[in-house]
């Protein structure tokens, strides 16, 4: 599906032309004309909603944090912006064929250089439930899961149980991806997490994926060590 950009207010917007008027439905919720209800955040910089548009409902997110590490700062700074790829990554996966995840339909970015200052993005909205645990019940699902998601070429950088909705039908989903920079760094720390956090084996390849578990054995060490010395001090 072909992706239209355009410029208004400062904003740069990507919309899918789907015959649905993305950005009216933006333009008509931040006028209070649309139902839509509060999901709530925990942070001011942030909002969350759900709306509902001609018998319809999205998810749309506001998000205008700045993230104050000098790390992330770096890293957002050398990778660009997010959500403007993300949206030609997941059409890219679903024309593929690829239906493990919410669909991304709208984007308007406001960037300050090479750092967002403000984005609003509409999604597909998944009807269902989140999981309340990942366990032993689902560990093997969740990990077939994240390498479908792989192999559509995206990741998650954030495995959780209530990143994940069970349908109706009984398909899981895995929404709210946070694949930021390099999606092949994403990806590892995808497998680390599956393995470290949640036990499974799978098997992680390639030099990024080494150097990232590398980086995760060094950093387990200095703490070790750290605590050691605090123990003898």
């Amino acid at each position: 599906m072909s992706i239209v950009t355009s410029k208004e207010n400062g904003f740069t917007i990507y919309e899918k032309d789907s015959g649905v008027r993305f950005g009216e439905i933006v333009k008509r919720y931040l006028a209070g004309e649309l139902p839509s209800v509060s999901l709530g955040s925990g942070n001011a910089d942030r909002t969350v909603a759900v709306v509902e548009y001609d018998g319809k409902k999205y998810i749309l997110k506001n998000d205008r944090e700045k993230d104050k590490r000098l790390e992330k700062r770096l890293q957002n700074y050398l990778s660009g912006p997010f959500f403007s790829k993300l949206i030609y990554a997941t059409d890219r996966a679903i024309e593929q064929g690829y239906t493990g995840t919410a669909d991304l339909y709208y984007v308007a970015e406001k960037m300050v250089g090479r750092e967002c200052e403000n984005v609003f993005t509409l999604h597909e909205y998944i009807e269902g439930t989140p999981l309340k645990a990942i366990d032993e019940s689902n560990r093997e699902e969740i990990k077939n899961c994240i390498l479908a998601l792989h192999r559509a070429g995206l990741a998650s950088n954030d495995i959780h149980a209530g990143n994940f909705i069970r349908t109706p039908e009984g398909d899981l989903k895995i929404i709210d991806l946070s694949c930021r920079g390099s999606m092949r760094v994403c990806q590892a720390n995808d497998i680390l997490t599956l393995r470290k956090k949640y036990h499974l084996e799978v098997e992680g390849h390639g030099a990024v994926y080494r150097l990232i578990r590398l980086k995760e054995d060094f950093r387990k060490l200095s703490r070790r060590l750290r605590g050691k010395s605090k123990s003898h001090a």
